[in-house]
């Protein structure tokens, strides 16, 4: 029922302007003529937006989210010192020779990662917030 409102205001105001974007008088001419290119203009920016993080993407966005795996390591790994969790402790290793290798990877191909080492980042921070997770539960079951 809504989405039916919503189309025909669509195609009500669509037809409106275009009819007053040809067969208008002077001032509903112009009127017409600046939405159509503040339209323009969105669309414009809209795709400048893209390109730009695409650009981003490609030049080393995923610098950023090693880096703040390296900084989100070194803190689970204080944490997990406190628990005394030997297991974590060993996980957060592992975890952060996978990290430095992804890493390594990204410098060998010129800040690009592949396919399989997207992937391999995916799964890596994926593991990690099971990690923290396990953590939070165990940290909430220790006395306090």
């Amino acid at each position: 029922m809504i989405k039916t409102i919503v189309t025909i205001g669509v195609i009500i105001v669509l037809s409106l302007l275009g009819y007053n974007y040809f067969l208008g008088d002077a001032e509903e001419k112009a009127q017409s003529r600046e939405i159509v290119g503040k339209a323009k203009d969105l669309g414009k920016d809209a795709w400048e937006l893209l390109k730009s993080e695409r650009t981003k993407m490609k030049e080393g966005k995923y610098d950023g989210a090693l880096k703040k795996l390296e900084g989100l390591y070194a803190s689970l790994k204080d944490r997990a010192d406190e628990l005394a969790d030997s297991d974590a402790i060993d996980r957060i290793s592992e975890l952060t020779q996978r990290r430095d290798e992804l890493e390594n990877a990204l410098k060998s191909a010129g800040g690009k990662l592949s396919g399989e080492s997207k992937r391999k980042l995916d799964d890596l921070t994926s593991e990690t917030e099971d990690l923290m997770n396990e953590m939070e539960t165990k940290d909430k079951a220790a006395p306090h």
